[in-house]
């Protein structure tokens, strides 16, 4: 041990203020600043260090300076670096560019490739590159060049905590450089959970920017599946965790979800919130301070959302102060009130539709609103609830007000819009208006809870993917073939073999002859052609192919591929065999598509099943796309036998 390592270890001992010249002065400490650097005893000296600089004459200043170099250079060990940041922070700015020496020292630290340093050392070398990086231009574009050189050979406990400096310098500088950086990252097994996280937290920063509620609905589902992605691929992650159901919950709201399902989603996110505050402990750098209050601004949004809902779902309220100041107006402008932002954005345009919708369709609302403001035109809310009712007039003027306001909120267009909108000249619109309005009217009326269930679950799935959500034309394709294919598979299990003979081929032969693929290709073709206008039978020139049925809408397509299995027809079977096919049809239009299959694969000895068994929908991801392909897989059950012979069968197996 050297000498002043001795001095200073007692001098600490006493608890006293102390000075330099108690361990002999800066001249003294000098030549052996090397040595303590690689003390554990080093961060007691930088204080005295650092004050002594200030007050120290010219000829000594270049001497502390010298020493705090040497004191950092040589320092390696994980803790040291840690407290050596944080106590060089405190007492920044540093005198005669002493801020450039330490992030130099630490960029050059964080790069050390020679194992000399361990992963945690180098992350906390980096992390006091990122902290004094903080507000000067010129060291944010040498820690960017260092983070686009970052290498997936790296050491991972680096490249993990390197991954989430990453992320938080993206929410303060912006690059777009630095997504590409986590997506690299993200590739990497063992990086994967935090460089999924960050992604979804600069996905949310670019959708808080957003709008308008189309592309917010984008960016908030991106957000979202980073979020999945991160919290799947780790054992424990609250913050995850709270980022992806608070965006559930944000989604859900948007598209109209009952107020009972909002407030599961609050509860859980509020679960999430103690959780990470129980887990972080409160300790860490500065950023991620930031970073806790920006998950504890979401849980209240969460809470405040999943009360509001609530209170939309009554006609008026017993008191409409409380509601309209607690609760309405703040969720209403919940990016500046509740998000701390200095504008509106993404929350806005995903929340006020359906308060648009709620007030233009709830004159007993409205009403209260009116009178609030009339009663408080001088209210810190006053301008938000003029803007209010502002679009509440706008709304029923252009809407007809609308009754229901799940639509409205929606913003789904009405027949009559979509029929104005056409290309029907408009003294022939109102005829057709009352034909295509009966001939609904009757198809929903006649719809089963069956297959409404079905339509519900794979149009809820649907719903989380780009091109359906950002998409007219993807969305009007799914949802057409969805709907026509429901009833198809509902009349075809319906249906005798007497009564429509082209439905044979379901039925067990009496040969014991199996259908070909085609048969049901064409019994569904002729089926959806019929509501489908622009329906084509195995088009060429598709993926280099020849797809089984193509759909078309303005410039996209929809393919279902059309298969027979005799072997296994589980939906993990099907999905193996078929889904690399089904998925190529989507390379150059939307990245939907369905595979039917005809059941041949176990004689149906026991009965048909149930239509709601029939339906899975499946993700498939490709490497390099950050996009999943979705396909909707579809059974109809072949070789089916008549309900008569289910009973000869069943009376014959007894003993």
């Amino acid at each position: 041990m050297h000498p002043i390592e001795a001095d200073l270890i007692q001098v600490v001992k006493s608890g006293r203020n102390w000075h330099l010249e108690d361990l002999g002065g800066i001249t003294k400490l000098a030549p052996a600043a090397r040595l303590l650097g690689r003390s554990p005893m080093m961060p007691e000296l930088l204080q005295p260090l650092v004050l002594g600089w200030s007050d120290a004459n010219a000829a000594d200043r270049d001497a502390h300076k010298g020493v705090l170099h040497d004191l950092l250079e040589e320092a390696t060990t994980d803790f040291i670096l840690l407290e050596t940041v944080d106590i060089l922070e405190h007492h920044r700015p540093l005198p005669d560019d002493g801020d450039e020496l330490c992030f130099t020292l630490f960029l050059a630290k964080a790069a050390t490739g020679d194992h000399s340093l361990s992963g945690l050392a180098r992350s906390a070398a980096l992390d006091g590159a990122f902290r004094w990086a903080g507000n000067n231009r010129r060291w944010q574009l040498r820690l960017l060049d260092f983070f686009l050189g970052l290498a997936p050979g790296d050491d991972a406990e680096f490249l993990r905590r390197a991954a989430k400096i990453v992320g938080v310098a993206f929410s303060h500088w912006r690059d777009k450089e630095l997504v590409e950086v986590l997506r690299k990252l993200a590739q990497l097994e063992a990086v994967r959970p935090e460089a999924a996280f960050e992604l979804g937290m600069a996905a949310l920063a670019e959708a808080m920017d957003r709008t308008d509620s189309n592309t917010a609905t984008v960016a908030f589902r991106e957000a979202r599946d980073w979020f999945d992605e991160s919290a799947e691929t780790s054992e424990h992650r609250p913050e995850a965790s709270l980022y992806l159901d608070g965006l559930d919950l944000l989604l859900s709201f948007h598209s109209g979800a009952a107020s009972a399902s909002l407030g599961t989603l609050s509860t859980r996110v509020q679960h999430h919130v103690f959780e990470l505050h129980a887990w972080s402990g409160g300790s860490g750098p500065p950023w991620l301070g930031a970073r806790q209050a920006e998950a504890a601004c979401w849980s209240a949004l969460a809470s405040a959302v999943a009360g509001m809902a609530n209170s939309l779902d009554e006609p008026s309220w017993w008191e409409p102060a409380a509601v309209i100041e607690g609760g309405l107006l703040s969720v209403y402008s919940a990016g500046r009130s509740i998000l701390r932002r200095d504008q509106h954005g993404g929350v806005e345009a995903m929340v006020r539709p359906r308060v648009h919708a709620s007030l233009a369709t709830q004159a007993g609302q409205a009403h209260q609103v009116r009178t609030w403001l009339q009663q408080n035109a001088t209210h810190e809310w006053a301008t938000d609830a003029r803007d209010l009712i502002a679009k509440i007039d706008v709304f029923i003027k252009e809407s007809g007000c609308q009754e229901n306001p799940f639509e409205a909120a929606s913003e789904r267009p009405s027949l009559a819009a979509i029929i104005a909108r056409s290309n029907i000249p408009e003294e022939q619109r109102t005829a057709l208006f009352g034909v295509v309005a009966n001939a609904m009217s009757l198809q929903l009326a006649n719809l089963t809870g069956a297959e409404v269930d079905v339509i519900e679950r794979c149009n809820k799935e649907a719903r989380g993917h780009t091109d359906y959500s950002a998409n007219m034309n993807g969305a009007r394709l799914f949802d057409t073939v969805l709907l026509w294919l429901v009833r198809f598979i509902f009349n075809r299990l319906e249906l005798t073999r007497g009564d429509d003979p082209t439905g044979a081929y379901l039925f067990e032969r009496d040969d014991g002859s199996l259908p070909h693929e085609n048969e049901l290709q064409e019994d569904f073709f002729r089926w959806v052609a019929t509501y489908a206008a622009g329906s084509d039978l195995e088009p060429t020139n598709i993926a280099s192919g020849r797809a089984d049925i193509r759909l078309k809408s303005g410039p996209e397509r929809l393919v279902v591929e059309v298969k027979r299995e005799e072997v296994d027809c589980s939906f993990d079977a099907l999905f193996k065999s078929y889904s690399a096919q089904t998925t190529d049809y989507q390379n150059v239009s939307i990245r939907l598509g369905v595979l039917l299959v005809l059941d041949l694969a176990t004689p149906n000895r026991e009965g048909t099943p149930h239509l709601t068994s029939l339906f899975e929908m499946r993700h498939v991801r490709r490497s390099g796309e950050s996009q999943s392909r979705l396909i909707l897989i579809v059974k109809v059950p072949g070789r089916r036998k008549r309900p008569s012979d289910l009973t000869k069968f069943a009376k014959a197996k007894r003993p």
